[in-house]
């Protein structure tokens, strides 16, 4: 009797996890929402990345090894600036970056940088998705997806993803452009972030809720 127990114990609790929607992120639900930051191991670089008041060029090395931990590192160091939980109206959002700090220090740099902005699809996207090693599948995983920091047109693409971690399902994908500001590389490019942030906050939330939550 005790095994039969365990197996339905293990059997709900399995569906209850594929079973999270995109609904959850707009109800009072007890589903885990989890932030996983920023994954910039497919991003182009376009143009001079050089650091402002003629500092010097930066390779891609040093974008990869200093700068991508460092713009994961201040969202987290600056929640009421780069306010997650506020862009989606949740009162807790948990934080688990470890893979995404990890597939960034990993990033290939033969292609990094280009000349053309890659346009990445949903078919793409969702590639990228089913690479990912979580470090628990409970819950939905919020992640932003850095196609290109482009200096040359002023302006970089996210994609913000919400997925189902358990079944790796796309609860929610757009493409957003951020505009960046502010002095110096760090800050210029994290402008970009915020911008998507905010954007989402005063407009994609409304429109997502009303077309998932019905």
């Amino acid at each position: 009797m005790k095994h039969a127990i365990l197996f339905v114990t293990l059997i709900l609790s399995s569906l209850n996890g594929y079973n999270q929607t995109v609904q959850d992120l707009f109800t009072s639900s007890d589903v885990k929402i989890s932030y996983l930051g920023v994954d910039f191991s497919h991003v182009k670089l376009i143009g001079d990345f050089s650091q402002f008041e003629d500092a010097g060029q930066k390779s891609s090395v040093q974008i990869r090894d200093k700068y991508f931990p460092g713009w994961n590192k201040l969202i987290l160091s600056e929640p009421d600036k780069y306010d997650i939980k506020g862009m989606l109206r949740k009162g807790e959002i948990f934080n688990d970056l470890d893979m995404v700090m990890d597939k960034n220090a990993e990033a290939g740099l033969e292609d990094m940088e280009a000349y053309n902005n890659p346009n990445y699809s949903k078919e793409d996207i969702e590639k990228y998705i089913s690479e990912y090693k979580f470090s628990d599948n409970n819950g939905i995983g919020i992640i932003f997806i850095a196609e290109c920091l482009d200096k040359n047109s002023q302006e970089a693409y996210f994609h913000f993803v919400a997925i189902n971690k358990e079944s790796k399902e796309l609860l929610i994908h757009e493409r957003l452009r951020g505009e960046p500001r502010g002095f110096g590389l760090k800050n210029y490019w994290a402008g970009a972030i915020y911008d998507v942030i905010k954007s989402i906050r005063n407009v994609h939330y409304k429109k997502w809720k009303r077309r998932y939550s019905n």
